[in-house]
């Protein structure tokens, strides 16, 4: 039972690590009605940037590393913004997307030549210490990662339901034209929802830069969070989550009681029933619609 439990809280953990990533899609999706096919390398740039930049090389302390990450990331969002999405934003769905695809291929290349193509790895805020309460060992990482998500999810919710800048945020998401209409500059507002969502995928390279290699590679677990949007809806932000909840459980349960082999098999099984036999999500309708 105590191997359950501790499996449980593993999947659970790499579960707040694919909704994160999810939730970046998610932001997106409401805000321009489209997939940003680039996120999975804002969590590699995020791996990069905290784990060789400002852990390895400059020696920063955590919480400043986690500062200059959030900054660093968000200029980086509203720039990939600029460049590759408002000057197509009138085009055609698929010169869009095109141009995402573009920009992931571009940020793989770039982040080889700065930071080299050979694998990384770095430490987390408490090393590799246990927590035992009991039979249960769970690594002090992983409670970090599903405590720092909680905090994460608490704070999303006050500033969106509390906050003016949020509540544009939420309006634009809900529709776009009349927000312009009622005098909201929705091309900024895109532009804030480019950098939260960098932001994002910043901290689930931060909470993974301990656990892999950090490596252009690492671009591939965005593919994960696609996943978890597809389980929990695009246009559902918290059902966008529970779907990286499931998934990350799913997944490290197969490894544990089918075969380790096959858990992405698993993972990937699982994202095919869903788009078979409720493509609209666990928390989706019949016809999508974008909305915070």
């Amino acid at each position: 039972m105590s191997t359950l439990i501790q499996q449980l809280l593993n999947g659970i953990a790499l579960g707040c690590i694919y909704g994160l990533i999810a939730l970046g899609y998610s932001f997106i999706y409401n805000a321009i009605g489209l997939v940003n096919l680039a996120q999975g390398s804002f969590v590699m740039v995020g791996a990069f940037i905290y784990g060789v930049t400002l852990t390895n090389t400059m020696k920063l302390p955590f919480f400043a590393s986690f500062f200059v990450l959030a900054v660093a990331m968000a200029i980086f969002g509203v720039i990939c913004e600029m460049i590759f999405y408002r000057p197509l934003k009138d085009a055609h769905i698929r010169t869009i997307l095109v141009g995402l695809v573009a920009l992931e291929m571009l940020v793989g290349n770039v982040a080889m030549m700065v930071w080299g193509p050979y694998p990384r790895g770095t430490s987390g805020p408490f090393g590799h210490g246990l927590l035992r309460i009991g039979g249960v060992s769970i690594s002090y990482q992983n409670v970090f990662i599903i405590t720092v998500t909680i905090l994460l999810l608490i704070v999303q919710a006050i500033f969106f339901r509390k906050t003016t800048l949020g509540k544009v945020m939420r309006a634009v998401a809900q529709d776009r034209d009349t927000a312009r209409l009622m005098g909201i500059e929705s091309d900024f507002i895109i532009s804030a929802t480019f950098a939260y969502s960098s932001i994002l995928g910043g901290i689930a390279g931060l909470m993974v830069a301990p656990l892999f290699a950090i490596e252009t590679g690492l671009a591939s677990i965005g593919f994960k969070g696609f996943g978890a949007c597809v389980i929990g809806a695009f246009s559902n932000i918290l059902g966008a989550f529970a779907g990286g909840i499931l998934l990350g459980v799913s997944e490290i349960m197969g490894a544990s009681y089918v075969s380790s082999v096959y858990k992405d098999s698993i993972v990937y099984l699982l994202i095919i029933a869903f788009l078979l036999f409720r493509p609209q999500g666990l928390f989706g309708k019949k016809k999508e619609h974008g909305g915070l």
